[in-house]
C-alpha cells in the first residue's frame, strides 16, 4: 500500500497523512501498519516525528500499539459504539440473532462489491487471511480471530471505508457471544467443516470476480450460521 512521500518532518503533518490513509481505507481495521522504519522511510520523515504522530493516533483511538507486534488500525468507535452494543447484546440470544440478521444484509452487499472491485492486492490480503483460517481449523482451532479479519478485508475490498469500520464494530459487538458460540459449535466437526467450506466458496468467488456467486455464498454462510445457532438454542433450552 503506497503512501506518497511527505516533505518535512513535522509530527502534525505526519499525523494528518496517516489519518487520511486510515480514513481513506489504505489500512483496514485490524490491519498492521508497516514497521516504524519502513513507514519513516516511505514518508521520508524522521522516526521521532513519526513517533509523535503515532502517539497522537493512539490517543485518538485510531490505532493500537501492541508490544512486540506493531501498530494496528482500530475500528472507528471501538470503545464507544461497539462496547455499548456488546453490553446491550452480551449473550442474549434474541439480540445475537438480530445482529446476525443485520450482518447478513450488509455482508451480502459487501461480498458482491468485493468480487466486482477487488484489486490484486485485496485478493492477496484475503488469500493470506484465508490461509490462516485454514491452518487454524486444521489444527482444531476455531479460526475466529482470522475470520473477523477475513470479513473486514472483504468490506475493504468492496471499497467502502465506512462499511469496513462498521463491520469491525459489529464483530466487536458480537465478541462475547462469539466466544461462547465458538466454544460450543466449533466443537462439532459438522459445524467447523461447514463453515470452512463456505469460506472457501466466498473466497473463490471473490478471487474469480464473480459478484453474484460471492453474494450467494455469503448468504449461504449466514443461513448456515443462523440455522446452527437456532439448533443450538433449542438444545440449550432443552438441557
Amino acid at each position: 500500500m503506497d503512501v506518497q512521500p511527505l516533505r518535512g518532518s513535522l509530527g502534525e503533518a505526519t499525523f494528518e497523512r496517516l489519518r487520511e490513509g486510515i480514513a481513506g481505507g489504505k489500512w483496514a481495521p485490524g490491519e498492521r501498519l508497516p514497521s516504524e522504519r519502513a513507514l519513516a522511510a516511505r514518508l521520508a520523515i524522521s522516526r521521532p516525528a513519526l513517533r509523535e504522530a503515532v502517539k497522537r493516533l493512539e490517543g485518538e483511538g485510531l490505532i493500537e500499539v501492541r508490544p512486540r507486534r506493531g501498530l494496528f488500525v482500530r475500528a472507528a468507535s471501538t470503545d464507544g459504539l461497539s462496547n455499548s452494543f456488546e453490553r446491550l447484546i452480551g449473550t442474549d440470544f434474541d439480540r445475537v440473532n438480530e445482529l446476525l440478521d443485520l450482518r447478513r444484509v450488509l455482508e451480502h452487499h459487501s461480498a458482491y462489491l468485493a468480487a466486482e472491485y477487488a484489486s490484486p492486492a485485496d485478493i492477496a490480503d484475503l488469500a493470506t487471511i484465508f490461509a490462516e483460517i485454514e491452518r487454524d481449523v486444521a489444527a482444531g482451532g476455531t479460526g475466529d480471530d482470522a475470520d473477523v479479519r477475513f470479513h473486514c478485508a472483504i468490506a475493504k475490498a468492496a471499497g467502502n471505508t465506512v462499511l469496513t469500520h462498521l463491520m469491525a464494530t459489529l464483530h466487536g459487538a458480537l465478541a462475547k457471544a462469539s466466544r461462547l458460540l465458538a466454544s460450543r459449535l466449533m466443537a462439532s466437526d459438522h459445524y467447523r467443516d461447514g463453515m470452512f467450506e463456505l469460506h472457501v466458496r466466498i473466497f473463490e468467488a471473490i478471487r474469480n470476480h464473480q459478484p453474484k456467486a460471492a453474494a450467494e455464498a455469503m448468504d449461504a454462510h449466514f443461513d448456515f450460521v443462523l440455522r446452527e445457532f437456532a439448533q443450538y438454542r433449542t438444545r440449550a433450552g432443552d438441557s
